[in-house]
């Protein structure tokens, strides 16, 4: 007669470990992920608030120009090039303004980019112009 081979207690223990080592591994790396994200938003989001408070800046010293480039560039400390405000604010991040004419009011367009990606624009329209 054949003899039955009966399953084990430690053979049943050890599927059991394996399981719940395979769903803690799962959960560690779920987590890593999640970290890893969060440390990425943080960065974008540190560099979109110093691009914003650069673009506040440049805009601030442009209205107190009264709508003129090469002192708004001599106040916040860019350069007048082509005609509009470039300014380097961190390393690889550029700041320009662009004037427009429009009637009463200095205006301009202002952005921020990092390289080819464009991280904000505004039109920025000051103080009146007097005649």
């Amino acid at each position: 007669m054949e003899e039955r081979v009966r399953p084990t207690k430690s053979g049943l223990f050890a599927i059991e470990l394996l399981i719940a080592v395979g769903v803690f591994v799962f959960c560690a790396v779920v987590c890593l992920g999640v970290f890893a994200r969060a440390e990425l938003e943080s960065r974008d989001s540190a560099e979109l608030e110093l691009a914003m408070n650069a673009a506040r800046n440049a805009a601030e010293c442009f209205k107190a120009a009264g709508g003129d480039v090469a002192e708004a560039a001599d106040l916040c400390g860019g350069a007048v090039q082509d005609g509009a405000l470039e300014w380097e604010v961190a390393d690889g991040l550029l700041l320009r303004l662009v004037p427009s004419a429009a009637e009463g009011y200095a205006t301009g367009e202002l952005s921020v980019a990092r390289g080819e990606t464009e991280l904000l624009r505004w039109t920025v329209a000051a103080l009146e112009v007097q005649p």
